[in-house]
């Protein structure tokens, strides 16, 4: 089991050493999505070392919580915390995306151990994490599913099908988390697809629902300590982040969203992290 940390301070430095090994591990993909996966390494950090059960030396544990990486393609903050808890070898870590690989660009449930689904066609991690949170329910299982999906994912229909399920089902077992950087892959999503009020939307379907700052420790521990928020109630999270959080030449550019990354590219990008502070 993990032992948790609830020091703020080390949580940021578990989520700053995430967002190193996934900048390490850059120029060895085909365009990989890297500002995606920084957007959530705090959220990662603390869901992985503060808030779930989960026993890296027992991946089967019946009574382990379950995370569903449901925004597949940030799949390198997935394989970096996994890396971290010695799931993921160093020596897997640099073949990733590779033929035969077991890391494939996206999560792939059977091949990479630690991963609970195959994600990355987006908007059906959420429904996946129901049937988990229900089995659970129906087992009278104390595991809890945690499911990040982003927000440019949230204007696939199937998230508001899903969202209706979980709330009919009472799964107060499941936290969705909204990873907000209000980027698409090219456009800014006022622009390509308004989301609106995302906490009014969530509330009317039925869930708990706290609205945070995705990128400050305190604020997201906060937020999943609170955890149940109403007993009967599924719960959401609405995480607002930077995309590309943590390396300030590459925030919010498109250019990156899915780029082929040059050893050069990432050590400036690795001097950046180091000199950056984040909250």
């Amino acid at each position: 089991m993990i032992e948790k940390l609830n020091d703020i301070e080390e949580l940021k430095a578990k989520a700053k050493q995430i967002r190193e090994i996934i900048i390490k591990m850059a120029p060895s993909g085909c365009g990989p999505h890297v500002p995606s996966a920084l957007s959530a390494a705090d959220l990662v950090a603390a869901l992985y070392f503060h808030t779930m059960n989960f026993d890296p030396e027992n991946l089967r544990w019946k009574e382990r919580d379950r995370f569903v990486l449901s925004a597949g393609h940030k799949s390198l903050v997935q394989y970096s915390v996994l890396n971290m808890l010695g799931v993921i070898s160093d020596e897997e870590m640099k073949g990733w995306e590779t033929f035969k690989s077991n890391l494939a660009g996206h999560p792939c449930y059977g091949k990479c151990p630690g991963v609970e689904a195959s994600t990355g066609s987006l908007g059906h991690g959420f429904a996946l994490s129901n049937g988990i949170a229900l089995a659970a329910k129906m087992d009278h299982s104390p595991s809890r599913v945690f499911t990040i999906v982003g927000d440019g994912e949230l204007a696939e229909g199937s998230n508001w099908d899903a969202a209706m399920f979980s709330s009919k089902y009472r799964l107060d077992n499941l936290t969705v988390i909204a990873d907000c950087n209000n980027m698409s892959t090219v456009y800014p999503l006022d622009d390509s697809m308004p989301l609106l009020d995302l906490k009014a939307k969530f509330e009317a379907f039925g869930f708990a629902v706290r609205e945070i700052d995705g990128n400050h420790m305190e604020e997201i521990v906060s937020a999943l300590d609170g955890l149940l928020y109403e007993p009967g109630k599924p719960n959401a999270i609405i995480a607002h982040t930077v995309k590309g959080c943590g390396v300030p030449s590459i925030c919010n550019n498109p250019k990156y969203h899915s780029t082929m990354w040059s050893q050069e590219m990432a050590d400036r990008a690795l001097k950046e992290l180091a000199e950056t502070t984040l909250s």
